[in-house]
């Protein structure tokens, strides 16, 4: 639970997407300016803990002397926690404003003094990502990927997942994606389950859509069928409620706030 505060969020909402093999998307879920906030809650012998938060914004700016989107995630521990493992984990991914394709991804995490420094340049008209990657006690390290037409990074899928129209999507349909993740291209999947009810507590009672999905067993999670999210049934497709069992105890996140929506949220039925 401890090491990769941030990747386990991520995780967990990005292995409930779906990859559209052609790639062509329209974003009308977010634009620029938009933030998202998330309490991580940890059980472990049935005691519940609120342990860290992490945000989600958006901004423009440019990149490569292109217009590009910067998708940033940050995720840190609470001061309370800090004395026994501080964490303060930088995702971010600049993508193309319209079709998302991403452009650049970097990932630059202090775990308690571990550092973890990561980039991707992609090069789709060729298929490579060339990876640049430094940890502590490792020499830096260099390497040239081969990817798929339609492969993101752990922050840029999240963003095009939310541009998915599932009224599409069947119940239990499985729908596969492809993620770039420490220099190797992972297939995980998502099964569509409907549409529920979900209290989501300090916010609100929400229309969602509920996804199910995979992801391979390792130093966190079990693997298996076991996780869980609710997303907004709105135009924005925001999360707004993950769960997991991990190898020890379980972990959910829960949205506490937002602000800079595109569309109006729709989805909350009643304010808490």
């Amino acid at each position: 639970m401890r090491k990769q505060f941030i990747t386990l969020l991520l995780l967990l909402i990005i292995g409930f997407t779906k990859a559209q093999d052609n790639c062509e998307i329209h974003n009308n879920a977010f634009g620029d300016g938009e933030k998202l906030n998330y309490v991580i809650t940890y059980n472990w012998f049935f005691v519940w803990t609120d342990v860290g938060g992490v945000e989600f914004e958006t901004s423009k700016t440019r990149m490569f002397d292109q217009e590009v989107l910067n998708l940033k995630g940050t995720g840190v521990t609470f001061s309370f926690y800090n004395w026994f493992f501080q964490v303060h984990d930088v995702y971010q991914s600049w993508v193309r404003p319209d079709d998302l394709q991403p452009v650049y991804y970097h990932r630059d995490v202090d775990e308690d003094g571990y550092l973890i420094d990561v980039k991707y340049r992609y090069d789709f008209e060729n298929l490579l990502a060339y990876s640049e990657m430094e940890k502590t006690r490792k020499p830096y390290y260099r390497d040239t990927i081969a990817i798929h037409p339609c492969t993101y990074d752990v922050i840029s899928v999240l963003y095009q997942a939310r541009n998915i129209d599932f009224s599409k999507c069947k119940k239990d349909e499985i729908i596969p994606m492809k993620i770039l993740l420490d220099n190797e291209i992972h297939e995980v999947y998502v099964r569509y389950k409907g549409r529920e009810v979900k209290k989501v507590r300090g916010v609100g009672k929400f229309n969602t859509i509920k996804l199910t999905g995979s992801l391979v067993a390792g130093d966190v999670f079990k693997g298996g069928e076991d996780l869980h999210v609710w997303i907004s049934d709105d135009e924005n497709r925001i999360p707004v409620w993950i769960e997991t069992p991990i190898i020890v105890g379980t972990v959910k996140a829960r949205l506490v706030g937002y602000d800079g929506l595109k569309h109006p949220l729709k989805s909350l039925i009643k304010k808490f």
